[in-house]
């Protein structure tokens, strides 16, 4: 499993638009692409978003990477500075169990 990290700067007091923006219109895509796993949008304080993708391997990260660019800039960029992107591979994971 890979996956694809990416943080951005966004605009004081936006970070409510930005998360309904994704949430309305990249989710539905990326969740649709080959190879996705999972999918969130944190808000880290200080005006910071992160966003972590899960994929099934990395040509699926990638894929993902260059969808959401696009994506980020025809949708967002009125909001957000530029983003950084870092992709790997999972190396340690966990997932709670239930009963």
């Amino acid at each position: 499993m890979y996956a694809a990290v990416r943080r951005y700067h966004v605009k004081p007091g936006r970070i409510t638009e930005v998360a309904r923006r994704v949430q309305e219109g990249l989710v539905p895509v990326l969740s649709r692409q080959r190879g996705f796993v999972s999918y969130c949008c944190i808000d880290a304080g200080n005006n910071i978003a992160l966003a972590v993708g899960t994929y099934d391997d990395r040509r699926a990260a990638e894929a993902a990477n260059e969808t959401a660019s696009a994506w980020v800039k025809q949708n967002l960029a009125e909001l957000l500075g530029p983003g950084e992107v870092t992709v790997g591979r999972v190396i340690v994971s966990a997932v709670a169990a239930h009963a």
